[in-house]
């Protein structure tokens, strides 16, 4: 968050977020911290061992993304595939009426639990039970689930085209079915392999296929890996120097901070703030201020 919102300060005035982590078992204990905007216990940072959000946090977030923000993109970052075309804002989308607004990213377990009239969902992601990103804009909650949206554009990135790959899916919870539904809207073909749970019914079945997969996206932390190439929901503390980093993010199986960064920006472009598309980081980029960023606190761990 606070990487790319240092990114579009550069053309456009914009503020640097408050950031919280929350911890919130239930999707009401999430809209509660959106309407209050203060975590009664910040969890522990392992970077400073210390509260989130306190001032050692804050000054050393500040350090690293200002060392990130002028590092230029690696060539090996580069896309293999040109970006699909962006998918456009929903119309209903409020134009921004406050100086302050409230953008939440949800992950397990709270993306299959919100079902409120009082929510407005951009994408059908309520009837799928995929809700990961939410807006509070002064006058009411939006939502989109955008995880697969963002998987989409990291395969894509690294040269895996619904157009011609077939895509293996190990998992069947809030993300791979926001995965399969994506993948099957842009044209594309998917094989469930075996998993802790398998996917339901629903709009992505016209894109089963029995094919064998190019690259599988693997969502279950415990599932036995299958062969072939793979790309990992699930992503762990990294060590080594900013080289060192990026070698291993283009190494198959590819890490979970592709999948990360990827929603991520999907979040800014479709839900949070359309209006600033243009000036946000590419893919390969914001991996490359993130990394940079993750080796300068690993420094003060």
């Amino acid at each position: 968050m606070h990487l790319v919102a240092a990114h579009v300060g550069r053309m456009h005035t914009f503020p640097l977020p408050s950031v919280e982590l929350v911890e919130a078992s239930t999707i009401s204990d999430a809209l509660a911290w959106g309407y209050a905007g203060a975590v009664p216990n910040p969890p522990t940072w392992t970077h400073t061992n210390g509260p989130f959000g306190k001032f050692r946090t804050s000054t050393l977030i500040k350090r690293a993304v200002e060392a990130a923000a002028d590092v230029d993109t690696d060539d090996r970052l580069n896309p293999v595939h040109p970006p699909l075309s962006t998918a456009q804002p929903d119309a209903r989308l409020p134009t921004r009426q406050f100086n302050e607004e409230v953008w939440l990213n949800l992950t397990a377990p709270l993306k299959h639990q919100l079902r409120s009239t009082a929510v407005t969902s951009m994408d059908g992601s309520e009837a799928i039970s995929s809700v990961n990103a939410l807006r509070w804009d002064g006058k009411g909650w939006w939502s989109a689930g955008l995880d697969g949206r963002g998987l989409l554009d990291a395969l894509v990135h690294l040269g895996f085209h619904p157009d011609s790959h077939v895509l293996g899916l190990v998992g069947g919870g809030g993300a791979a079915r926001s995965t399969a539904a994506a993948w099957t809207e842009a044209g594309g073909r998917w094989l469930q392999l075996p998993s802790r749970r398998p996917l339901s019914d629903g709009p992505w079945d016209a894109g089963r296929t029995t094919d064998e997969p190019d690259i599988t996206a693997v969502f279950d932390g415990d599932a036995e890996l299958p062969d072939g190439v793979l790309i990992m929901a699930q992503y762990a503390n990294m060590e080594g120097t900013v080289d060192e980093r990026i070698d291993a993010l283009l190494r198959a199986p590819y890490d979970g901070r592709w999948m990360l960064a990827a929603q991520h920006l999907a979040c800014w472009r479709l839900l949070w703030a359309p209006e600033l598309a243009d000036a946000l980081p590419s893919l390969g980029a914001l991996l490359q201020q993130l990394v940079v960023a993750e080796n300068v606190l690993s420094t003060y761990a």
